[in-house]
């Protein structure tokens, strides 16, 4: 017997803009929509210092408001960023796809970044790949992921004066 498939749309290959999303609060969102600055990121995160961004809205969106639930008078606020691929090709970058148990590189990286605060070990670049891309530790003593979940970090001056070329904009 057959059965019926439904069609899949599937939006043709074009080299888009890769679009990303931060999840702020209200009382930041305008900074950096004027420019982010590397002075305000924080060490001891799962990539280092930098600026973090998902391709999972919902996600962005879930940050802010858990933010704005710590912060008292504020609101959740979503920056969008559209990033030309090619421009985003010339930084360098490290990618992990898997973050299971046993990926001792992603882990690796992830301990090195939260306990000691340092840098990427990298030789050249100050000891920093301008941008990382992995998925997200849920509690990484524990080798432990959040599902479904992504981040970038924009780790360099380089990378940032990308993202803050790339016409962001407030989400409503």
């Amino acid at each position: 017997m057959a059965t019926a498939r439904s069609a899949v749309t599937v939006t043709p290959w074009s080299n888009q803009h890769l679009v990303v999303y931060h999840g702020t609060l209200d009382t930041h969102a305008a900074s950096i929509l004027g420019g982010i600055n590397l002075a305000h990121s924080r060490a001891h995160t799962d990539f280092g210092r930098g600026f973090y961004t998902t391709t999972v809205e919902r996600q962005a969106r879930a940050w802010a408001w858990s933010l704005a639930q710590r912060s008292p008078g504020t609101a959740p606020a979503v920056v969008r960023f559209a990033v030309d691929r090619d421009q985003l090709a010339a930084l360098d970058c490290v990618c992990f796809v898997r973050g299971s148990f046993d990926a001792d590189d992603f882990w690796g990286l992830v301990y090195r970044c939260r306990t000691l605060g340092q840098d990427h070990a990298r030789v050249m670049n100050a000891g920093w790949y301008d941008m990382v891309v992995g998925p997200v530790a849920a509690s990484w003593r524990q080798r432990l992921l959040v599902y479904d979940a992504d981040q970038i970090g924009f780790c360099t001056p380089r990378a940032i004066t990308l993202l803050n070329s790339s016409n962001p904009s407030r989400l409503p």
